[in-house]
């Protein structure tokens, strides 16, 4: 391998590490360029790094906007508070044991158990609402989640701020994109051709031209954004030196938020309508059916909200919650079917089955 080959190698590694990002094990994040047609990436949960995830953000052109929206992370109960993990884990916490602090942008609810938020801003946001939480009765905690619900389910919101991110790095992206095919496409292709010669060194410097543009859009884009972009100058300086921070100079306005990130299924309109209708399916089993649901008298708190998220934009029951078809028992949560005689889902820690339909 040449030095030339070698530090093309090293290139690829440093901008795959810079499209990797730490987000919440839980998080979801939308991957498009415009007002519709985006898709959902998931962090891989199964590798848990202080109290995170790692997630690959979308690294061919062209490049794409991201925006990130959490599911419901704290549900209070009548004794306890409810804590989402990861999409198959949560713990509860008594009242009386729940002592929020925040180091940095995690959020230490008692002794064990963290929670990673996007920013410090959030965890704050979330260590003050949680001390609130705590002082209410039963049924104010109920509303007051109830009316949390609401904010974070706002599709008009979601869909705004998702596409005025999308305007808003529109120009970093473009650059960025010429950026990438000039770095590992034309430059590989002039290597090959001509080697260590002036025509290789020219091709450098338009590289290094890109990447002095890429800052001015960096300073220019972020000169009047509401979000206070930590280390502002010093990141358009990396940017101006570093291929893999200019190829990614928009991941850092995309990402940069001290706002609430929203719910998923506030996405409807962003995602087309089967991919989000899956996603509502999958949210509205995971609330709904938990144990004891055939003789519960009231829906779960997040169901109810669900519920009247889904009548409030025309979504009929039987589209998020299609009624049984299997000839054998199936477990409602996660459609899993068992022999006769069984009457419980041990993987969804004893949901009970639900029986088919004579």
């Amino acid at each position: 391998m040449t030095d030339g080959q070698t530090l093309l190698a090293v290139f690829v590694l440093l901008y795959l590490i810079e499209c990797l990002r730490l987000v919440p094990s839980t998080a979801w994040m939308a991957a498009g360029t415009g007002k519709s047609g985006w898709s959902p990436l998931r962090p891989w949960m199964r590798l848990q790094i202080g109290s995170g995830s790692p997630l690959l953000l979308s690294p061919l052109p062209p490049m794409q906007a991201h925006a990130m929206a959490l599911p419901w992370l704290f549900v209070p109960e009548q004794e306890s508070l409810r804590v989402r993990l990861t999409d198959s884990m949560s713990v509860s916490i008594t009242w009386d044991k729940l002592a929020p602090r925040v180091e940095e942008s995690t959020l230490h609810l008692d002794t064990v158990t963290r929670v990673r938020l996007p920013s410090k801003t959030l965890a704050e946001l979330w260590q003050q609402r949680l001390i609130e939480w705590r002082g209410l009765t039963p049924e104010q905690r109920r509303s007051a989640f109830l009316k949390y619900a609401r904010t974070t389910l706002d599709t008009k919101s979601a869909n705004t701020t998702a596409s005025a991110t999308s305007q808003l790095t529109r120009s970093l992206r473009l650059c960025a994109t010429i950026h990438f095919m000039w770095c590992f496409g034309m430059m590989s292709v002039l290597y090959h051709r001509f080697g260590d010669s002036l025509i290789v060194l020219a091709a450098a410097g338009v590289l290094l031209l890109l990447q002095f543009i890429q800052s001015w859009l960096f300073l220019r884009s972020t000169r009047k954004s509401r979000v206070i972009i930590p280390h502002r100058r010093w990141r358009a300086l990396g940017i101006a030196f570093l291929p893999q921070l200019s190829m990614r100079a928009f991941d850092v306005v995309n990402l940069t938020t001290d706002a609430e990130p929203p719910h998923p299924l506030a996405w409807r309109g962003l995602m087309d309508d089967k991919r989000w209708l899956e996603s509502a399916r999958l949210f509205w089993r995971e609330s709904r059916y938990v144990p004891g649901w055939p003789q519960n008298e009231s829906l779960p708190l997040e169901a109810e909200a669900l519920e009247k998220f889904f009548r409030h934009e025309g979504i009929a029951e039987e589209e998020y919650d299609p009624p049984a078809t299997a000839k054998l028992p199936t477990c409602p949560r996660c459609s899993a079917e068992f022999q006769s005689g069984m009457t419980a889902c041990s993987d969804c820690g004893g949901v009970e089955l639900r029986q088919p339909v004579a």
